[in-house]
């Protein structure tokens, strides 16, 4: 079939518009520029070049006769009034048509789902979107606008949008995907061409160069990292480059690869990368070429292989090396002391802040020095604490700006020995590095790589994107996706940090997601509420944190990044803005002071500043420093709690620590409300017992109440009342929020009722839940004491009588601490029956059938009559309302 020139479709001097997408297009591209012609109807569709051999294949055996697109030499584009590109914003990639974009007057429409990069042409219409697969953003405008596919366009649009999210398996995928994935399937795509197209067999040229690929293959280390450099030649042209680096991935197991294939006079470069310290769009762009941080891809020209690998090795040296710049390395912002201050001023910043030096500065906030830890203990020594620390400081240092880099970093601290380094921007401070940050950097380092730390991979540079894919829900994966892109564009570092981290890391589901920033929490808010549907928000502005629910049932907690002190012990901390490695030093144990990146650059990577992932493949709970207890004793608790429910143990040294708080009376400062909320959590597990003996083991029992203990009868107790929970789950799950006040009843079983009232008031119970520790609990121990050996079985009424004013939880305990059989089988028949049944008469008939007024007396009939149905005494209305009677007249003639 013959290729239609402007002439067949535009009248003679009339604009064209024109749709097309980047030299060497892939699937995306084409669906989208199939895409693009149902929203332009009558435009042209010209590909600027470098097709490759099986789209060819595809439009010729498949959909050739839906596509016609003209050929660059055939088109005046001169003519060209509008023209909409797909796939693609970098004028380099459109070939002979880049000379269009000079045209006057020239309507541009973009339609890309690439990140913004230097050079991009702006359109007057743009349509831009973090998602998987260009053909994602037009699908949406098609359904957003009624129009209908013929199942040939869907099936193109499919292979597309299959193809550049790996079925729905990239990072990059979002929810949005997955729904334009939905559309096309209604609309007709073939779901067994678009397998045909995206999944097919390697030819024998393709087997052949992918070994010589394998072989050639180079491994290099920089920056804690791993990649693999492999190159190869060949005469003839070999298609699908993209699929074979794909294939070396999967059989090296690689995270980073770059690929380098010289052909048809051109080096073609692909970049795969599954880590986002990594960008491989950026490297790409060096080249000319563009993509996305985990993929992308450039053809090069004029260089030969030599010189691209060259070139290539000076551009990852820069690229890996800008992580550790001065402005990344820092810690922030700095702690600093008044040139006037004293010495003892001085030692008092040191010790709130846990650090052992600091930068003084003068009355401008200039610094001028710094004094140590080391140089104040000699004060001390000598009894001059009262002096100034302009006396004894030192005076003499170095400085470096935010974009220092590693090289200078470390000639200063190291061959110079200058033990911390200011980091200044218009001359103030902005951060500080110390001797330690450079150590974690060098840590595991054996081997350079042109002048960039190198060796084994950090614990900290570990990315875990796979495994979020595998764990989270995908709209939930995409969500966050879309926060950390927003993120980027306001300039801020978003994490996700905490316990969802650690849940991640051990493969347990999570919905609900702490994140922190480093930034403004409130444009963020304001700027996603703009962007997305939001159930709720509720601020904390005091705090500087704040909850989002979202309409599919996510829960995100935001924070800023932050540091804190301690007045004094087990008072609530100080906080104050800092960076993420102090906020993360802030939290409890190693295991949960795991960061992951959430920003399009580095989205998955793991930020393990502790151990804290060591600990987790350990199994060990560890405090992050010696102090942990004294600050905040509620940890001691929360660290036998993660030990239970995580089947970990606390450490040789964390467990030393906890004894040692104990022994010295430091947990006597434990504010009793959060002491209420770390029982409340242990008591709320399915089984508390191996807790609760941790916690008889440490001696912290006694600080719930002194007279607490764990006997062997409280051992058994607990096992009785775990078998009810177990039935409680079972039978009534909506019911186990309160079942932790059934254990709190087992574990405080010793004590007496005016003990039992402290208790609640020191906890601060609630009203409801102090009535069932104060007033019920004695009832119940009465109910279990009057019924230790029954007879025969209770009647239903009695049962009644037994339970109708007791609450649940209180009905489970007496079920656990009876040894009586039938007792406990009187619990449950009320629970699961009595408590339902309802006398068939009502007041009102009653009142009319017996002549009555409205008062008490009709209560009380109401009463009798429930109990004699209980009983089977009555099973009809007629029967409710002789009995009615009966009793009615025994109460006259008792009157009478």
């Amino acid at each position: 079939m013959s290729q239609k020139t402007p002439q067949n479709t535009e009248k003679a001097g009339r604009p064209l518009t024109v749709i097309t997408t980047h030299f060497n297009p892939d699937y995306d591209a084409v669906g989208s520029m199939v895409a693009a012609r149902k929203l332009y109807p009558g435009a042209l569709l010209v590909f600027p070049g470098g097709s490759e051999k099986n789209l060819r294949h595809f439009f010729i055996q498949s959909l050739i006769h839906m596509i016609e697109p003209a050929r660059v030499k055939d088109v005046d584009l001169s003519r060209v009034g509008r023209l909409v590109v797909v796939d693609t914003r970098q004028p380099a990639r459109l070939g002979d048509l880049k000379s269009v974009l000079d045209n006057p007057g020239l309507d541009v429409h973009l339609y890309d789902h690439h990140p913004d990069a230097p050079g991009d042409i702006r359109g007057q219409a743009e349509l831009v979107a973090m998602v998987g697969s260009t053909v994602t953003i037009l699908t949406e405008q098609i359904r957003d606008r009624g129009l209908a596919l013929l199942p040939e366009e869907a099936t193109m649009m499919a292979v597309g949008l299959y193809e550049d999210t790996g079925s729905f398996t990239f990072s990059s995928t979002t929810g949005r995907d997955y729904l334009a994935g939905a559309e096309l399937l209604r609309q007709g795509a073939d779901l067994a061409v678009v397998s045909q197209l995206t999944v097919r067999e390697l030819t024998a040229e393709q087997l052949a160069l992918l070994n010589e690929l394998i072989d050639s293959a180079e491994t290099r280390q920089a920056r804690g990292l791993s990649f693999v450099i492999a190159t190869a030649q060949t005469e003839r042209y070999v298609d699908d480059v993209a699929v074979l680096a794909h294939k070396m991935m999967e059989i090296m197991g690689l995270s980073i690869l770059f690929v380098l294939v010289a052909m048809d006079n051109k080096v073609q470069l692909v970049i795969r990368s599954r880590l986002g310290t990594v960008d491989a769009a950026l490297i790409a762009r060096e080249f000319g070429g563009g993509g996305h941080p985990s993929a992308a891809a450039a053809s090069i020209k004029n260089l030969s292989l030599t010189q691209v690998k060259k070139r290539l090795d000076e551009i990852l040296v820069e690229t890996l090396g800008s992580f550790y710049r001065a402005g990344n390395l820092m810690v922030y912002p700095p702690i600093s002391i008044g040139e006037r201050q004293t010495l003892q001023e001085a030692r008092e910043v040191l010790i709130k802040f846990s650090i052992n030096v600091l930068l003084v500065v003068d009355r401008n906030d200039k610094v001028i020095g710094f004094i140590s830890e080391h140089n104040i203990s000699k004060a001390l020594y000598h009894g001059l604490l009262d002096y100034p620390v302009s006396a004894f400081m030192n005076s003499e240092f170095l400085a470096v700006g935010p974009e220092a880099s590693f090289t200078e970093i470390k000639e200063i601290i190291v061959d110079r020995k200058q033990r911390v380094l200011p980091v200044i921007e218009n001359d103030k401070a902005v951060g500080v590095i110390t001797r330690t940050d450079l150590l974690q950097v060098l840590a595991g380092s054996d081997s350079e790589f042109d002048g960039l730390p190198a060796g084994r991979p950090e614990p900290g540079r570990r990315n875990v994107v796979a495994l979020m894919r595998e764990k989270m829900p995908a709209p939930l994966l995409g969500l966050l996706e879309q926060l950390g892109y927003l993120a980027g564009q306001l300039g801020i570092n978003l994490y996700a940090v905490g316990g969802c981290v650690r849940d991640l890391i051990m493969r347990k589901p999570s919905h609900d997601v702490d994140l922190t920033m480093d930034g403004d929490l409130d444009e963020f808010i304001s700027r996603l509420a703009a962007s997305h549907r939001l159930s709720k928000v509720i601020r904390h502005p005091r705090f500087k944190t704040a909850t989002l629910e979202t309409p599919e049932g996510y829960r995100l907690d935001l924070s800023t990044t932050r540091r804190e002190y301690y007045e004094h012990p087990g008072a609530l901390p100080v906080v104050q803005s800092g960076s993420l490695r102090m906020d993360l030093y802030r939290r409890d144990f190693t295991i949960n002071s795991l960061a992951v990146a959430l920003n399009r650059g580095n989205f998955g990577e793991l930020m393990d500043f502790y151990r804290g992932y060591q600990d987790l493949r350990d199994g060990y709970i560890r405090v992050l420093h010696n102090l942990s207890f004294v600050e905040d004793p509620t940890r001691a608790f929360r660290a036998v709690r993660f030990e239970a429910r995580l089947g970990f143990k606390i450490s040789k040294m964390t467990a030393s620590l906890l004894e040692g708080a104990v022994r010295n009376n430091f947990l006597t400062s434990l504010d009793r409300r959060r002491l209420l909320h770390e029982l409340q959590i242990i008591l709320s597990e399915d089984d508390p017992g191996p807790a609760i003996k941790r916690l008889n083991d440490f001696g912290l029992l006694p600080y719930v109440h002194p007279k607490i203990g764990l006997s062997p009868a409280h051992s058994q107790l607990f096992r009785r009342v775990r078998r009810v929970r177990d039935w409680l789950a079972l039978t009534f799950p909506e019911r186990l929020d309160r079942a932790w006040i059934v254990y709190l009843m087992a574990l405080t079983d010793r004590l007496r009722p005016s003990e039992l009232a402290d208790l609640a008031a020191s906890l601060g119970l609630k009203k409801k839940e102090a009535r069932m520790l104060t007033g019920e609990r004695p009832l119940a121990d009465g109910i279990v004491l009057g019924h230790r050996k029954s007879p025969a079985a209770l009647p239903p009424s009695r049962v009644y009588r037994l339970f109708e004013n007791l609450s649940w939880p209180t009905i489970l305990f007496i079920m656990a601490k009876t040894e009586n059989p039938d007792l406990s089988q009187a619990g449950v028949s009320y629970l699961t029956a009595y408590r339902h049944v309802r006398p068939l008469v009502s007041g009102r008939d009653l009142m009319s059938a017996l002549n009555l007024p409205q008062g008490p007396e009709i209560r009380h009939l109401l009463g009798k009559i429930l109990l004699a149905r209980l009983d089977g005494r009555v099973r009809s209305k007629a029967d409710e309302l002789e009995l009615a009677r009966t009793l009615l007249a025994g109460d006259s003639g008792g009157r009478a």
